[in-house]
């Protein structure tokens, strides 16, 4: 059984705040079945698999426009299955059914974010299994060391009062790079195109990008994702996003780390600056 809580803001932001609008929800839960080392099932809450820049930008805001591509709180089943071998890498092939879910636990603990319910609409907003995805992973390659990709395809259902079905695709590779015994550099790179973008006849293209370079206990990350969207009024935004932070190993699992971000929706620019202090465990 696999759990993830988060406690976050739960609304957009439309003003300047501190330690406001934090609610405490369920993004994920869900059982995992395992009968040999290619093969696995799952079943329950789950994100479906999809792209991959979101998951892999490292930084305080690095996937904060990446992310809304996404398919969290889904309920569904999938399986995956990986094959090849260590000389010609291991290609993880995943498949998903599922709808958003409606159940109780789409609602939140503090700041209630409201059940979510069929008349809300939006992609996969059906509770039955018309929406799917597929992906193929790849990593571990012998000739071409720290090399990852991914290819993902996504089918979700119109919900009540859409538009029409979304679909999309996504092309993704990292490559991480040992440049010494206390160096290292990763660039990520993914571009995911959309038709009727959560439900809407709207079209948007998210192409990211990322570079980190770590030296002994600092790494420093620069990463950012350009977002067009074609109206189906008329006219397109061009909204980005930018980020850099600089994070710093302090020892026995803490880490500080400081960033910036600047980003542009909607013809709209904001800032913010966060700091992070953490601590991981194991148990």
């Amino acid at each position: 059984m696999f759990a993830e809580v988060r406690l976050e803001t739960t609304a957009p932001p439309e003003e300047d705040r501190r330690f406001q609008d934090e609610g405490l929800f369920v993004r994920s839960l869900y059982g995992r079945l395992a009968p040999s080392e290619r093969v696995a099932v799952h079943a329950g809450k789950f994100t479906p698999s999809f792209a991959l820049a979101s998951l892999v930008t490292p930084g305080m805001y690095g996937n904060n426009y990446n992310k809304e591509i996404e398919l969290i709180e889904r309920v569904g089943f999938g399986a995956e299955y990986t094959l090849g071998s260590r000389d010609v890498g291991l290609h993880k092939l995943s498949a998903s059914t599922f709808f958003e879910d409606t159940s109780f636990l789409s609602e939140s603990l503090g700041s209630n974010r409201g059940t979510t319910t069929l008349d809300d609409g939006g992609a996969s907003n059906t509770e039955s299994f018309e929406s799917f995805t597929l992906s193929l992973e790849g990593s571990d390659f012998a000739e071409l060391s720290g090399l990852r990709y991914k290819l993902g395809f996504v089918h979700e259902a119109a919900g009540r009062g859409d538009d029409g079905d979304e679909t999309g695709l996504a092309f993704a590779a990292m490559h991480s790079w040992k440049l010494g015994d206390r160096c290292s550099l990763v660039a990520i790179g993914e571009i995911a195109p959309l038709w009727n973008f959560q439900g809407t006849a709207d079209n948007i293209v998210y192409s990211s990008a990322g570079l980190v370079v770590q030296v002994d206990r600092w790494t420093a990350i620069v990463s950012g994702t350009y977002r067009r969207r074609d109206l189906s009024s008329g006219g397109t935004w061009d909204d980005y996003q930018v980020q850099t932070s600089l994070e710093y190993a302090i020892g026995n699992g803490f880490s500080v780390a400081l960033a910036h971000e600047f980003n542009r929706s909607e013809d709209l620019d904001s800032r913010q600056i966060g700091i992070r202090i953490s601590y991981q465990y194991e148990f």
